[in-house]
């Protein structure tokens, strides 16, 4: 998830990605239909999804809307601990670039998060003491990394790269994502502690790391010699492919400290760019989980935090985009 940056973030969301500025209240909702969010952004009354069915059963519910107030779309990337959301806003969004800008997502007021001098910004990390990291493109059409400490920001850049991108991490500070260097191929890359470690799936075409936990458990995507996306776990070097049952795309997203991970699958229908549907993996259990506003064409669950708060991106039938939160209850 198209042009030479955020390329891969965009191509598997179908189009979804200085100084902190001025703060402004959570936008009004846009009404979907009978089925719409309140106005606060935050809660969908009477949601079927957000309805227990089966005592003792798995669901996500709960579902509100976050959308940066005037923009034409919207899109969250990460949920902390504290509850805080990472994303962007901005028609680039809907262009397959980064966001026109990046935000921070506190309660209910955004803060603008910007690269100083860059074209373009997203925000895909805000760690539980509240540091943020992203992607940004330079005023050459250039992308890189950067990270927000204490008010100062730093570019990221792996040693080599002409191109690397910051997908997001953990709450406790590590930062994954991907980088492209000269001789061609997108590699998955894990960072902390000032240091790079590349992540490369056997056979694959390109792999890009999405998330990570406090364990270093890290989460990804990868296309095979076929083109074909799949998921996968990396752990201390170990990979795992995830593909969710009879799916024949399938990236993940997020993933907690206890392991519950979340990501997108495909039923087939190219329209959305072949993930199409959100989902959730708990104790080796699937439990698919779409936005149940009207309207609504594609979901992806981005980001869970350690009280199973999830939070992501939908695109509408009419090719809007929005972030959302939910809960998932195991």
């Amino acid at each position: 998830m198209i042009k030479q940056t955020f390329r891969h973030f965009a191509l598997l969301m179908a189009g979804l990605g200085l100084m902190l500025g001025a703060s402004d209240s959570l936008a009004q909702a846009k009404l979907l239909g009978p089925l719409a969010p309140q106005r606060n952004g935050r809660t969908v009354e009477g949601s079927p999804a957000g309805q227990r069915q089966v005592p003792d059963s798995a669901t996500v519910g709960n579902f509100g809307l976050i959308d940066f107030p005037g923009s034409p779309d919207s899109a969250v990337y990460f949920i902390n601990d504290k509850g805080e959301m990472a994303g962007g806003y901005g028609a680039e969004l809907a262009a397959g670039n980064l966001s026109n800008s990046g935000f921070l997502l506190t309660k209910d007021t955004f803060k603008n998060v910007n690269f100083p001098g860059s074209a373009e910004t997203a925000a895909t990390l805000v760690t539980n003491a509240g540091d943020i990291a992203g992607s940004y493109v330079d005023s050459a059409g250039n992308e890189h990394g950067f990270q927000l400490v204490k008010g100062a920001y730093t570019s990221l850049d792996v040693p080599g790269a002409i191109l690397t991108e910051v997908n997001g991490g953990s709450a406790w500070g590590e930062i994954v994502g991907l980088y492209n260097n000269p001789t061609g191929g997108d590699h998955g890359f894990f960072f902390t502690g000032g240091t790079f470690t590349t992540i490369d799936v056997p056979g694959a075409s390109a792999t890009f790391a999405n998330a990570a936990n406090k364990s270093g458990e890290v989460v990804g995507g990868y296309y095979d010699a076929a083109g074909v996306g799949h998921g996968f776990t990396w752990v201390r070097g170990v990979i795992t492919t995830i593909d969710y049952p009879g799916a024949p795309y399938t990236v993940l997203w997020g993933i907690n400290d206890a392991g519950v991970i979340v990501g997108s699958y495909g039923d087939g229908n190219g329209f959305y760019g072949g993930y199409e549907n959100g989902f959730v993996l708990s104790g080796g259990t699937y439990l698919a989980a779409n936005v149940p506003f009207v309207g609504v064409g594609a979901t992806w669950i981005m980001s869970i935090n350690n009280s199973n708060q999830v939070a992501g991106n939908y695109q509408d039938t009419a090719a809007m985009e929005y972030g959302f939160t939910a809960t998932f209850v195991p």
